[in-house]
């Protein structure tokens, strides 16, 4: 498309706005911007009336880059509507709250002697401002709930979450704890991380005393609210009473699929499953002792997938450029974080090991190594960022959960079609990975939308609670106990997100297996993983319809 392709002209001007309050735009277009996204009510408000402009141009403009419409018109349409039901003022969630984006910001890098040590530290010293602004972005949240369909305020159990995370951090001094190679910078990095703490306090304050009296105590959002939360998380809509029946549906297979392995692995009893685990646990084939080993296991595999998924995939050169970090935190997870889109910061895979003890067992693991790295998270970003033919926007600013995480999830079945699992015991963890995404579908609809629980073999209850969520994660999917807590807290804080995995890799999956269908013989899977890859991310209906024509 050339420069005075109208579509195009309509979302450079979305992005210039965006990139005088959000660093990844303006990284993304190559100007300078804030050290911090912009947290403020001021612009929570700017950027929906922003939202409903750039929608107007894009109805207005003539013909022209009609995959960047498409995108960009379901993604403002999805943003506006998150909006309209309160959940984007008011979010509070385990690792989804805007305060969190301020620790990432800074997490993993070095204060250093030169202008990346600068940029790193200008970003601590604007982290006090930051966290005031999201204090003011919930008041103003709280006191014009009227305009929204669902609530103003996060329910308690958010709330109170939140208050303990951020207690954490300020008793560990966690952002004074940012490394240092920069003598003369020291002073500043202390002062800084001093007047976070404070700022930190102030919103511990803010939760507990102004906003968690008037909360909801009830964690559900309830149908009308739930539907359209779901929407905009997977840029489709999709019927939940079908999605719910699925869930289970899947759960009941995965179950006992799990359990037939586990018996042929040596699992015996009531649970073969978990006695499986448990030997599993123990063999020196998967059992890993300390962080550097850890980390040494996840570096070499990564490296080891990336060669062999190069059949299926057209790579560029920067799928290499990617870091993985091990870090002992409590909360057990294991995430990908993009590369910055100036290059200064390449994407990063970050184990997290539970409670801080540095001992895991790779057969469990290696799915999560293909979902956050490659065939997963990782390629999909990379693919997308090194292509030119797509617009700023979409490389580097277009992040819907239902299209990365449905494509991440997809990745894990994907790897086992490409020979990545190696053995029974990798399969075993593939399946436990699909298991807890399963628990992921029906416990989140349940909880949020107070159906009853499914007539079904596995469990013996009939209404949900998140105590009955936390005891089938650990029960079949083998989660931790203290990690199903806060996964079930992130569910109930962030309704819909559960869904993204494995709906959204069955939404990619009904894409391939439609275009298959209408090509026959002549449909190529790495042709398929080219050209929908090639479409930069979107909403998963705009990119079913461009794929298969519907």
């Amino acid at each position: 498309m050339t420069a005075s392709d109208p579509v195009r002209a309509a979302a450079d001007a979305y992005v210039r706005e965006l990139a005088r309050h959000e660093p990844d735009a303006a990284m993304a277009i190559g100007v300078e911007g804030p050290a911090l996204p912009d947290l403020s009510p001021q612009w929570l408000r700017r950027r929906y009336d922003l939202q409903g402009e750039t929608l107007a141009s894009l109805d207005a403009a003539g013909p022209g880059d009609e995959v960047l419409r498409a995108a960009l018109r379901e993604r403002l349409e999805s943003e506006r509507l998150l909006f309209e039901t309160g959940f984007t003022p008011r979010l509070v969630a385990g690792l989804a709250t805007p305060v969190h984006l301020v620790r990432y910001a800074v997490e993993g890098l070095t204060v250093t002697p030169d202008a990346a040590g600068e940029a790193v530290l200008g970003r601590l010293e604007a982290a006090p401002a930051a966290v005031r602004q999201y204090m003011a972005a919930l008041r103003w949240s709280r006191d014009e709930e009227d305009r929204f369909t669902g609530t103003g305020v996060a329910p308690v159990r958010q709330l109170d979450t939140l208050a303990q995370q951020i207690e954490a951090w300020i008793a560990d001094d966690w952002f004074g704890s940012v490394p240092v190679t920069d003598a003369e910078a020291a002073p500043r990095v202390r002062a800084a991380a001093d007047e976070i703490a404070a700022a930190l306090g102030e919103l511990v304050t803010v939760l507990r005393e102004e906003l968690r009296p008037v909360a909801p105590v009830a964690d559900g959002v309830g149908d009308a609210v739930y539907e359209d939360v779901v929407a905009g998380m997977l840029g489709a809509r999709v019927d939940i009473h079908d999605t719910y029946a699925y869930g289970w549906a899947e759960l009941e297979r995965l179950v006992g699929e799990a359990r037939a392995l586990a018996r042929e692995l040596g699992g015996a009893g009531d649970d073969p499953v978990r006695s499986a685990a448990s030997v599993l646990d123990q063999d020196s084939r998967y059992r890993l002792d300390g962080v550097e080993e850890i980390r040494d296991w996840l570096t070499a595999r990564v490296a080891q997938t990336i060669g062999a998924v190069a059949p299926a995939f057209d790579l560029p050169a920067s799928v290499h450029d990617v870091e993985c970090i091990v870090s002992e935190a409590a909360s057990g997870v294991v995430y990908y974080t993009p590369g910055a889109p100036d290059g200064s910061t390449p994407g990063r895979i970050v184990w997290t090991i539970p409670s801080g003890i540095p001992v895991a067992a790779t057969w469990q693991e290696v799915t999560s190594v293909h979902h956050e790295g490659v065939p997963g998270h990782h390629l999909q970003f990379v693919l997308t960022a090194a292509d030119p033919g797509l617009h700023p926007w979409q490389r580097h600013l277009c992040h819907i959960h239902g299209y990365a995480e449905g494509w991440a999830h997809y990745a894990e079945q994907l790897a086992d079609e490409l020979g990545l699992i190696r053995d029974p015991a990798e399969r075993l963890g593939l399946l436990l990975g699909q298991i807890w995404r399963s628990v992921r579908i029906v416990a989140d609809i349940g909880l949020h939308t107070g159906r009853a629980v499914a007539p079904n073999p596995l469990v013996r209850s009939d209404e949900w609670t998140p105590e009955l969520a936390r005891r089938m994660l650990v029960d079949f999917a083998l989660v931790d106990p203290a990690l199903a807590g806060f996964e079930v807290d992130r569910y109930l804080g962030w309704p819909g997100q559960a869904l993204t995995f494995k709906v959204g890799a069955r939404l990619w999956l009904q894409a391939r297996t439609a275009l298959e269908a209408q090509l026959g013989e002549a449909f190529s899977l790495r042709e398929f993983h080219r050209d929908a890859l090639a479409l930069g991310p979107m909403g998963l209906e705009p990119l079913r319809r461009l794929l298969t024509g519907d």
